[in-house]
């Protein structure tokens, strides 16, 4: 009986703890082109194309609206948020959490805003793919100072 005993613990000792290790968290890939809508602060709604490459550790972002005008931010991506500082006019911020289907839903708000938040939502394309910018009123999120 003492000799199974030892030779049990002998075994543990050898082999060690065993304990199931979890899967390493999957890595988002943000880098893309994503179809952008969103809701101006008169209520107007917008669309666009957004375009995310990696650089290290940040996130450059380009925002291409009906009229071909852009605008570029720097963000960076922590606790399955990406949030990024743009100017548009105003300086701006929007942040983005990452949906299970891989939208980004946004939030953002600029200098003007007189305190209010606004939504924008981007859906990755397929990549090669660069669907057309609907041609409206609404030129994209704007704020006056």
């Amino acid at each position: 009986m003492v000799r199974t005993v030892l030779v049990c613990l002998v075994t543990l000792a050898l082999v060690g703890p065993v304990y199931a290790v979890p899967d390493a968290p999957t890595e988002i890939n943000l880098v893309g082109t994503y179809a952008c809508e969103g809701t101006n602060p008169d209520g107007a709604t917008y669309s666009g194309i957004v375009e995310i490459v990696r650089l290290k550790d940040t996130f450059l972002v380009r925002w291409t609206m009906p009229n071909d005008s852009q605008v570029v931010g720097v963000g960076i991506f922590s606790g399955n948020q990406l949030a990024v500082s743009y100017y548009g006019g105003t300086p701006a911020l929007v942040v983005y959490a990452v949906a299970e289907d891989g939208r980004l839903n946004g939030k953002w708000t600029a200098g003007g805003a007189d305190g209010e938040v606004f939504t924008e939502t981007l859906t990755k394309m397929p990549a090669g793919t660069r669907k057309p910018v609907k041609r409206e009123k609404s030129t994209g999120p704007r704020i006056s100072i």
